[in-house]
């Protein structure tokens, strides 16, 4: 088989590319329902987090450049007193937050799932799972959510995230599971994994209510 036979044989699974050859972001980049009539909410993470902070003072926000995509931005708005932008370092993320869970805080860090369970593991293993601190790791893009590739995609955050001690993960379905999951994870007394649906997410639990 030639190259170019197998560049013929693989064409239907590229990415969709603009007139400029450039990729084009489709709305099936972003697991969305909102095509099939799915009534949404927007940013359900984010207000159910300001919606906790205002009753509690000890949540704090974390993020590493990623609070506009991850819908932290909400809350980094609302209480920018208590927000935490890291910058593109998510290892310090999660040292940090680490350190502020030590100190009584219960911090709320995000960033896309495959930065958390690659690049961050051993500092989320050592500093949080193994010390079984409060720390609440909100993640955007899990699995196979995005169309952009392997550097996005985390594919094995489950099987990483699951071999950790003393880690709770949460796998919402729809919007009402993720604000609901807020304020379970709060109650938590522990590290917690939650992979984040971001902006409009739709409202699947709602519809099919029996």
């Amino acid at each position: 088989m030639t190259l170019d036979s197998m560049a013929r044989k693989f064409e239907p699974r590229r990415l969709k590319l603009g007139p400029d050859g450039q990729r084009v972001a489709t709305s099936a980049m972003i697991a969305s329902l909102e095509a099939e009539g799915y009534e949404t909410v927007n940013a359900p993470f984010g207000n159910a987090l300001v919606e906790a902070a205002g009753k509690d003072e000890r949540i704090v926000g974390l993020s590493a450049d990623l609070s506009k995509y991850t819908d932290l931005h909400v809350f980094a708005n609302a209480m920018p007193d208590r927000f935490y932008q890291m910058g593109m370092a998510e290892q310090i993320l999660m040292s940090a937050a680490a350190g502020m869970a030590r100190e009584g805080f219960i911090p709320f860090a995000t960033t896309y799932a495959v930065f958390a369970s690659r690049r961050a593991y051993d500092f989320i293993a050592m500093a949080i799972a193994e010390e079984n601190l409060p720390v609440k790791i909100v993640c955007a893009l899990p699995g196979l959510t995005t169309g952009y590739g392997p550097s996005h995609q985390a594919t094995e955050d489950l099987a990483i995230f699951r071999g950790l001690p003393n880690m709770t993960i949460i796998d919402p379905c729809d919007a009402a599971d993720v604000a609901g999951m807020v304020p379970a994870m709060i109650a938590h007394d522990g590290p917690v994994y939650a992979r984040l649906l971001r902006g409009k997410v739709p409202s699947v639990l709602k519809r099919h209510k029996p």
